[in-house]
C-alpha cells in the first residue's frame, strides 16, 4: 500500500528514490547475444549513450546516430563494434541512404530528442520536435522494415517522457504554433508517441513495439533544456544508466512483453494519470493520416 501511495505521488516514483525502490523487484540481468545488431538514435549522450555502452559491453554491434560529429567520432575511437552516423532525424531525405547502410536489426531504439528554444520547421513544414522525434522516427522504422532491415521478432522501443502525463494530444501545433513553448511542445510530442502505439503495433505486426519513459534522469539534455529543473532536483535524479534500464530490459528480457504498450521501471503502466489527457479518437486518426502521408516524397 505504501508503495502504491509513493508511486501515485509521481515525485517519489520518477525520482532516484523511486528507481531504488522499484529496483528491489527486478529479477533479471541484461543478456544480449553476441553479434546481434542494434540501432540507437541519439546515442551520443545521456540515456542513449548509456544504453549503447551497456550493449557494447555484451558484444552487440551498435550503430548510433547523433547531430554532433565531434561526440560520435570520439566514441568511435574508444569503442569497437560501434558505428556512427551524423544525422538530424528532422531531415527526412537523409533517411533513405542511411537505411541502406544498416545491417538487419535485432533492436531499434528511437531515442533522439531535443528542445529547440524557438519554433522552426523542417523542409516539409513540420515543427522540428515533431519532425524529428515522431515523424522522423516513424519514417526511419517504416523504411527499415520495407528494406528488409528489421528482422522478424525485432524489438522496437520508443523512448518517451513522463512529461506527457501532463499533456493532452494537440495536433493543431504540428505545422504552426504562435505560442510555442519548448517544454510544452516536447510533452506534446511524447504524448503523440504514446498515443500512436496501437497504430505502430499494427504497422509492425512481426516486431514488438513498445514505449518506455525513464523517469527523471540527469542528462546533458536536461541540464541544457531545463536547467532550473535540473538544479532543483540535484541529488534526486536518476543516473543515465538507471534511466536506460527499462530500454535494456525491454530489448533483452525473456518475459512476454506486450506490443503496443507503455512501460516504466520494467512494468506495464497506464499512459494516463489524469482524465484530461485521454486522447480523442479524432485527434488520433488525424495524426495517423499525417504519419502515413509523411512517407510520400521521402
Amino acid at each position: 500500500m505504501w508503495n502504491k501511495i509513493l508511486d501515485a505521488s509521481i515525485f517519489w516514483s520518477f525520482d532516484l528514490s523511486g528507481y531504488l525502490r522499484h529496483e528491489k523487484d527486478f529479477d533479471e540481468t541484461y543478456h544480449f547475444p553476441k553479434g546481434s545488431q542494434a540501432l540507437i538514435t541519439g546515442g551520443t549522450s545521456g540515456i542513449g549513450l548509456a544504453a549503447t555502452l551497456e550493449m557494447l559491453k555484451q558484444g552487440v554491434h551498435v550503430t548510433i546516430t547523433g547531430r554532433s560529429a565531434v561526440k560520435g567520432e570520439a566514441l568511435l575511437k574508444s569503442h569497437s563494434n560501434l558505428k556512427f552516423k551524423k544525422m538530424d532525424m528532422a531531415h527526412w531525405r537523409d533517411i533513405d541512404s542511411f537505411v541502406h547502410e544498416v545491417e538487419p536489426l535485432d533492436y531499434l531504439v528511437l531515442n533522439a530528442g531535443g528542445m529547440p528554444d524557438k519554433f522552426s520547421t523542417n523542409d516539409f513544414g513540420v515543427e522540428s520536435q515533431f519532425a524529428s522525434q515522431l515523424f522522423g522516427h516513424y519514417i526511419l522504422a517504416h523504411k527499415l522494415l520495407h528494406a528488409g532491415k528489421l528482422k522478424n521478432g525485432a524489438r522496437i522501443v520508443w523512448v518517451t517522457s513522463g512529461g506527457m502525463y501532463l499533456k493532452a494530444l494537440d495536433v493543431t501545433t504540428i505545422f504552426k504554433n504562435d505560442k510555442y513553448d519548448k517544454v510544452d511542445t516536447y510533452a506534446n510530442v511524447k504524448r503523440a508517441q504514446v498515443t500512436m502505439l496501437p497504430f505502430f503495433k499494427k504497422e509492425f505486426p512481426n516486431q514488438t513495439v513498445t514505449a518506455m519513459h525513464p523517469g527523471w534522469a540527469a542528462t546533458p539534455g536536461v541540464d541544457e533544456a531545463i536547467p532550473g529543473f535540473a538544479k532543483t532536483m540535484e541529488g534526486r535524479l536518476r543516473t543515465p544508466l538507471q534511466g536506460a534500464d527499462t530500454i535494456l530490459w525491454l530489448l533483452s528480457t525473456n518475459k512476454d512483453i506486450e506490443s503496443g504498450e507503455l512501460y516504466f521501471d520494467r512494468k506495464k503502466v497506464s499512459p494516463h494519470y489524469f482524465w484530461f489527457t485521454k486522447k480523442s479518437e479524432k485527434q488520433s486518426l488525424v495524426l495517423e493520416k499525417l504519419l502515413k502521408d509523411s512517407l510520400s516524397g521521402v
